[in-house]
Order: C-alpha cells, then sequence, then structure tokens
C-alpha cells in the first residue's frame, strides 16, 4: 500500500507520487473524487458532478491508481450515449499511458471505423483483451451473448465505470436489465443529471452500485404516491428527504460555482459523433455527388466552396439538402446535451452556421420554449429575446445562427455552447465561443464542438487549427488571382481526400 497523505480521505486518499504517475495534472476537485473512489468505503459510488468539471478524467485517475496498486486487472469502460465511445477512446490515449480498446471496434486502412457483430463482440471478450481500457456502448448491452461473455471474464475488470448512468434508468429495458447483471469490486455510475423525470429514475444506478438492495415494486413503494385507475398511476412522489440522504450517502458531487475558482476561463472540448448508418449513407452519397462535380475542370474557386458548404450541411442538417426525413446524428447529440443541461438548471446557447439545423432544432426542443435567433429576424427581436435569456432564469436554451450572434452580443448568463459546426477561421470561431465569456465572468465557460467522425468535418477542425490562407479567402474575401488558385487546390484537395 503506498504511503498516505493527511486528505481528509486519510490513509486511502491518492499520494503525490500517484498524482505525479498521472498523465495529467488534475485539479484539486479531481483528486478529491479519486481519493474518494479509493476509500474502501466508496468502492461502488456515484460521481454526480456538473458537465464540464471532469468525470472523464475522475474515472481514468482512479481505475490506473487502482491498477497501480494492484487492486484491478482491468477497467471496463460503459457509455451510456453509443457515440461517445470514440471519445472515451481520444480522451484515454490523451491522458493514460495504458492501452485502451473499443469492442469490437475495426479501423480500415483508409482509416474508416466499424464494429463487428455481438457474437464476434462476445468471442473477442471470451479470448481476453490485453488493454487496460475497454470501452462498450449501450448497445452493446443488450446482447445475452456479450453479457454472459463479460460474467464468464467478470475477474478481469475489477472495475466498472458507467458513464452517463442516467440513461439505463429504466429496469425494465433490456440494456438497464443486463447492467444490473454486471458485477465488479469497483463501481462507479457518472452523471450530471441523474434525477431526470422522477425519483424512479434513480433506481438503476442505486441498485447497480449496491446501494440499495429493494425491489423496483419496493423502491416504487417507497418514493411514489399511486391514485387513478385501480390505483395503479403514480400521482405524486414522497420521502424525498429520504432518497437524497440515500443519493448523498454514495456519491459526491461538485457543481461548478464550487469549483469556479480552480478551472480555467474557457475550456473547449471536441466531440466526435457516430453517424448513424441512416445518416452515413446520405452523406456519403452527397461526397459522390460532389466529388463528380469537383471533377470538372472548369469549377472555379467559389464553385467549389459551394460544394464544400454542401458536405458540411449534410453532417449538420441534411434537411437542407433532401426533403427526406434524415435525422442529423449532431443534431440529435445537440439535443441530448441541451436537454441534460436544462434539466440540470443550466443554461445552454447553441449555434451554427445552417438555419436550418437551428430550426429543426428548435422544433424538437420545442417543449423547452428556447429562443431563437437567425438572420430571418429582425436585430431589435434577437436583441429582445438576448435581453430575455440574459435576465429571465426560465430561459434555459438560445438556438442561433453564428452569423447573426457570433459577434456583438453577449450571452454569458450561460456557462455552456453547444457549436453545431464551427466557423472557417479561429478567429470567428473564438468570437462565437466569446459570446457566453465575457471579461466580467465570474463562471468559467465550457464549449463543446461537435464533429461527425470521418466526415468534412475533422478536415475543418484541421483548418480552423492551422489558419490556412483558405480561411482567410473565406472571411476575408480575397480576390487576387494567387488566392484565388490557392482556394481552389485546397478545395479539391480536401474533396479528394474524402
Amino acid at each position: 500500500m503506498p504511503d498516505s497523505d493527511s486528505s481528509e480521505n486519510g490513509a486511502f486518499s491518492i499520494t503525490p507520487s500517484e498524482i505525479e504517475a498521472l498523465s495529467f495534472k488534475p485539479f484539486p476537485h479531481q483528486v478529491e473524487a479519486i481519493s474518494y473512489g479509493l476509500d474502501p468505503e466508496h468502492e461502488k459510488w456515484l460521481n454526480l458532478s456538473s458537465m464540464g468539471l471532469g468525470k472523464t478524467l475522475e474515472i481514468i485517475g482512479l481505475a490506473e491508481t487502482l491498477k497501480r496498486r494492484g487492486l484491478i486487472e482491468r477497467c471496463l469502460i460503459v457509455c451510456g450515449v453509443d457515440s461517445l465511445r470514440q471519445n472515451w477512446k481520444r480522451e484515454i490515449g490523451r491522458f493514460s499511458s495504458m492501452g485502451c480498446r473499443v469492442l469490437g471496434e475495426k479501423v480500415s486502412a483508409k482509416g474508416n471505423v466499424t464494429y463487428a457483430k455481438m457474437e464476434d463482440r462476445a468471442k473477442e471478450i471470451k479470448a481476453g483483451i490485453p488493454e487496460f481500457f475497454v470501452i462498450v456502448n449501450a448497445a452493446t448491452l443488450r446482447s445475452d451473448a456479450v453479457i454472459d461473455a463479460l460474467r464468464k471474464r467478470e475477474g478481469d475488470y475489477g472495475m466498472i465505470a458507467v458513464d452517463e448512468i442516467h440513461r439505463f434508468a429504466t429496469a425494465t429495458s433490456q440494456q438497464g436489465a443486463n447492467l444490473l447483471k454486471l458485477r465488479a469490486k469497483y463501481k462507479v455510475g457518472a452523471t450530471g443529471t441523474m434525477l431526470i423525470n422522477s425519483p424512479l429514475s434513480c433506481y438503476v444506478p442505486l441498485k447497480w452500485t449496491e446501494n440499495d438492495w429493494s425491489t423496483l415494486t419496493n423502491f416504487k413503494s417507497a418514493y411514489c404516491e399511486f391514485g387513478g385507475f385501480q390505483n395503479h398511476q403514480i400521482v405524486g412522489y414522497k420521502n424525498l428527504d429520504a432518497l437524497r440522504d440515500q443519493i448523498e450517502s454514495c456519491s459526491i458531487r461538485k457543481t461548478l460555482d464550487q469549483v469556479r475558482d480552480d478551472m480555467p476561463p474557457k475550456t473547449v472540448t471536441y466531440e466526435l459523433v457516430e453517424p448513424s448508418d441512416e445518416h452515413r449513407r446520405f452523406y456519403e452519397a452527397i461526397v459522390a455527388g460532389v466529388k463528380s462535380e469537383a471533377d470538372k475542370i472548369k469549377l472555379n474557386a467559389s464553385n467549389l466552396l459551394a460544394l464544400t458548404t454542401r458536405l458540411r450541411q449534410a453532417t449538420s442538417c441534411p434537411s437542407a439538402l433532401t426533403s427526406q426525413r434524415i435525422k442529423s446524428t449532431k443534431l440529435e447529440r445537440c439535443e441530448e446535451i441541451v436537454r441534460d443541461l436544462a434539466e440540470s438548471g443550466e443554461k445552454v446557447v447553441v449555434m451554427s452556421n445552417f438555419k436550418d439545423a437551428v430550426y429543426e432544432l428548435a422544433e424538437s426542443l420545442a417543449d423547452l420554449n428556447p429562443l431563437v435567433g437567425t438572420g430571418d429576424e429582425k436585430d431589435q427581436d434577437v436583441q429582445i429575446r438576448v435581453d430575455s435569456f440574459q435576465s429571465d432564469p426560465a430561459k434555459k436554451v438560445f438556438l442561433a445562427t453564428a452569423q447573426k450572434i457570433g459577434t456583438g452580443y453577449t450571452l454569458n448568463a450561460a456557462s455552456y455552447c453547444v457549436m453545431i459546426d464551427t466557423a472557417w477561421t479561429d478567429a470567428s470561431f473564438q468570437q462565437a465561443c466569446d459570446r457566453i465569456w465575457r471579461v466580467n465572468n465570474d463562471r468559467p465557460a465550457f464549449i463543446t464542438v461537435l464533429e461527425c467522425r470521418d466526415t468534412i468535418d475533422e478536415r475543418v477542425r484541421e483548418i480552423v487549427e492551422s489558419k490556412k490562407s483558405l480561411a482567410d479567402y473565406v472571411i476575408d474575401g480575397a480576390d487576387n488571382g494567387v488566392a484565388e488558385d490557392s482556394l481552389a487546390k485546397e478545395l479539391r484537395r480536401i474533396i479528394a481526400a474524402l
């Protein structure tokens, strides 16, 4: 056992030497969370800290420290949101020295990612996986074959962490029921929004972490009031103070206000979203059409730029290009984030370059009464909505095009911003981000940029980060022959590489 330090968790706290062994420097609240998980009294617990405060790194740091202490062999990461597998892989690659595998992942020679069938994923588990971190998505837990394989090799996985565990809130669903079958000495359920619709949302997280041993029927009896037809309908809730005490006894939670002095003023996170099969097929059809047109010798830079914009629309809002009801995977993920933040009481700003994306998202979030700002509205009307967002606590969501509110407006009543897509230049991107980060902020700002994996989105980020002449042309409107030729060549290269 490593030397102890004098922190509040006593002899089981992470030590300075163990902190030094991590591939990242944790903030004080992250040290506290890791130490909480190292305490034998908290081997199975809930991490309920707010979005953006680094729960991912807390899980990575805890797993690595348990490994170095010889307490576990491997760590299984279960992503409650399917599209987060690649983000976990990327974060582990950046912030851990230990190996990582996404279960069933197959990468082609061109770098395209596909996933094996469930039976093949089960065989992979049965054969034994050498990497320390093994990542699966929620859909994988619907497979009884995978669950059976994990249970037979449960000794391999001394720690299981479930990210966005509130997604498993229904114990009667197959993935919820199968999650309850997974055993490990160390369990962590992570979410910033466990109490979504009712106290019943807490049942699976508490049950899986072995902090509640009741049946679902008994849990309902303890916390629900019944009435209606044959007294079977839930009409209210009771004993909520007892439920709160139960949750507090097995969880740690930090809010943005509690840790704001430790956090950097602005944090930008790029989240890879895996397109659905339908969205991927649509995008690839657009790519094929764009490549065909780009092969025409006489196309100038402006024509090529229009083609590139079409590709960006295909990832953000297919509805702008087709009358078919093809749902954007990015918009689906954005809706999830917005609902989670609004549920936790936070305000959030969402921006896109395309008004079609804004209106589609506004329709799907209609129950939250979002405020909308696009070029279709007059400046004075948009300002009225901005003022309302800034002053009215009930107004949680502002959806807008970056062209309309990306400069000039202040929206720092929100600490969170989601970018469905980004500008072509870093300067324009930073300007848009700074709508929620102003000089008089007393809370840090968190910006999440959504990217569709294996699409032009990833190439655009490279352009923004490298500040290529293409960006200068697009924004500054350079019209000399050299800039025109440079732009055309760059756009052709982007399209050809898709």
